[in-house]
């Protein structure tokens, strides 16, 4: 039994990030269903523009026989630049994936306004062969994360940091069983070992899909505690637009907000954390 969704696709979605690139159709050689390749160089940042006109009717997904559910535009399956198909293991972020899909125009199919099905393919592109590069990368960011980096206590920045950082370290303390390394110095500081542990515990517990949305929302929020914060439901996304955005609002309260540079900043930071911190939400239903 395949769902489908609303036929329509009238306006694009407001949603950010990109592929980046033009599309191929590909036709499989092992299957009956004909399929719908993302190309090989897609997935990168991209320049927001169209990538070729909308060429299906409905987008949907199915039940696989592997118990995950699978993305369909009309009898195409959908692919990765990497050839897998776009299978996913809770009907929820299937029926997502493919509502992202359904709101493409038929003027042209516009990836950057499809983050959910971004972090899809790389999930099943990258995670299976680089996953312990992801996490290995992961805690080498942990020794430089922005919640643990602090201003001199003798600027007045120091004082925003410690309101909004604070009570993080108190909770990942708590968390991990271990105190963390807070600096205030010009060099990065180095994490304890038993920091450094806890951490890999942590993020080694993780399914490959719970841990692209770590590692996005980390890139996002340059901070690994932020980003189990979110996880962990300690922070939405709008208390966790603030404590990343601590410098950079402590510099617009003081030299003001330019239009077309920080509110474009803002914008697409708002998209990366809400995209991954959906994604991970929609794993657990």
């Amino acid at each position: 039994m395949a769902l489908a969704l609303r036929p329509g696709g009238t306006r694009p979605g407001k949603l950010g990030l990109g592929f980046g690139a033009a599309w191929a159709r590909r036709w499989s050689s092992t299957a009956e269903e004909e399929s719908v390749q993302l190309p090989e160089k897609a997935g990168g940042s991209g320049s927001g523009g169209s990538v070729g006109p909308r060429f299906y009717k409905h987008a949907r997904m199915r039940p696989s026989d592997d118990g995950h559910y699978v993305v369909m535009l009309d009898r195409f399956t959908l692919k990765t630049p990497k050839k897998n198909p776009v299978s996913v293991p809770t009907p929820g972020l299937a029926l997502a994936i493919a509502a992202e899909w359904e709101w493409q125009t038929k003027s042209g199919i516009r990836p950057f306004t499809m983050p959910l099905m971004k972090l899809a393919a790389t999930t099943i592109d990258r995670l299976p062969d680089f996953r312990e590069n992801v996490i290995e990368n992961l805690l080498k960011y942990s020794h430089a994360d922005s919640v643990y980096c602090r201003a001199p206590e003798t600027e007045p920045l120091s004082h925003k940091q410690a309101q909004q950082w604070d009570p993080l370290v108190k909770w990942i303390e708590g968390k991990i069983g271990a105190k963390p390394s807070v600096t205030s110095s010009i060099l990065i500081g180095k994490q304890p070992k038993e920091v450094l542990d806890a951490y890999k515990k942590i993020l080694g517990d993780f399914n490959n899909w719970e841990l692209s949305a770590v590692d996005q929302l980390t890139a996002s929020a340059r901070s690994l505690v932020i980003a189990l914060a979110i996880i962990d439901g300690r922070l939405d996304v709008e208390k966790a637009m603030k404590a990343i955005r601590v410098d950079e609002d402590f510099q617009i309260a003081k030299w003001g907000l330019v239009e077309g540079g920080h509110d474009i900043d803002i914008s697409d930071l708002r998209v990366r954390i809400t995209a991954a911190s959906i994604f991970h939400r929609l794993l657990q239903m």
